[in-house]
C-alpha cells in the first residue's frame, strides 16, 4: 500500500550566520512525526508561486510550518512594529500553496506562523504584535488549553491540557471560513482552529512537532492526520 505524502513547506535559513551558506529548513520533529504515524515527508522549499500547483498535485495533505512574521500588506495594513522578521518571498508561495490545495482539496494542518497565514488567505487579520506568549526554549510547555467541545480537536485534546507558545504575532479577526476550536484560557487567545464550509483544514498555534515525544495525544493526533484526515 502506497504511504499517504505528505507536503511540508520548508523555510530559508542562513547556516551559519553570515555565511551566505543557504538551506532550505524544516523541524526534523514534523517530519518525524509524520513518518512515525506512516506518512512519507515531503519538505516544499520555498519557490515561485508558480510552482505551487505543482508541488499540491504531487502530495495528499500540507503541513505549513512555522517561522516568521506574516507581512502585514496580506491583511491590508502597514508595518506597526520595529522588526525585520519577515519574509515575503516565503509569503508569496505558501499562500499560493494554501490556494492550491483548498481548489484541489487537500486537507491542511498548519502550525503556528502557518496558522496565521491560513487565517490570512481567507480573509482574517493578526495582531502584529503580542506579549507573554513567548516561553523559555527550556520549558517544555507554558500554558493550558480551553477546548471547544464536539470539534475535531477535542478528540485528542481537553480542557486543560498544556501546550507551548513561541509566536509574536496572533491570530485577530478571525476569517469566516474558520471557527475557533480551542484558546489560551489565561487572555482568549486563538490556539486551534477548523475549516468549515467543507474544508479540511486544521491549525495549532502551538507547536505540536516539539511535544511528539512527550505526549501520547500529540501522537495520536498526527496519527489522525496522516491516515484520517
Amino acid at each position: 500500500m502506497a504511504k499517504v505524502k505528505i507536503g511540508i513547506s520548508g523555510n530559508i535559513k542562513e547556516m551559519p550566520a553570515d555565511s551566505g551558506w543557504i538551506y532550505d529548513a524544516v523541524p526534523r520533529g514534523l517530519s518525524d512525526c509524520v513518518k512515525e504515524a506512516g506518512g512519507l515527508p515531503i519538505v516544499i522549499p520555498v519557490s515561485d508561486p508558480a510552482l505551487a500547483k505543482d508541488y499540491v498535485e504531487m502530495i495528499d495533505k500540507l503541513i505549513l510550518s512555522g517561522g516568521q512574521n506574516v507581512d502585514p500588506s496580506f491583511y491590508g495594513e502597514e508595518k506597526s512594529i520595529d522588526s525585520d522578521d519577515y519574509h515575503l518571498e516565503r509569503d508569496e508561495f505558501e499562500l499560493a500553496l494554501i490556494r492550491e490545495a483548498l481548489k484541489q482539496h487537500k486537507p491542511i494542518f498548519a502550525v503556528c506562523r502557518g496558522m496565521q497565514l491560513v487565517n490570512v488567505a481567507l480573509g482574517g487579520t493578526l495582531n502584529q504584535a503580542v506579549t507573554k506568549h513567548w516561553q523559555s526554549y527550556e520549558d517544555l510547555t507554558s500554558h493550558s488549553l480551553e477546548v471547544k467541545p464536539d470539534s475535531t480537536v477535542s478528540r485528542f485534546f481537553k480542557d486543560g491540557n498544556s501546550v507551548n507558545s513561541y509566536h509574536r504575532q496572533s491570530v485577530k479577526d478571525l476569517a469566516p471560513g474558520l471557527e475557533v476550536t480551542a484558546r489560551d484560557p489565561r487572555d482568549g487567545t486563538i490556539e486551534a482552529v477548523e475549516g468549515k464550509d467543507g474544508h479540511a483544514i486544521i491549525g495549532f498555534q502551538w507547536h505540536p512537532e516539539f511535544l511528539i515525544g512527550h505526549c501520547e495525544q500529540h501522537r495520536s493526533f498526527f496519527q489522525y492526520l496522516v491516515n484520517q484526515f
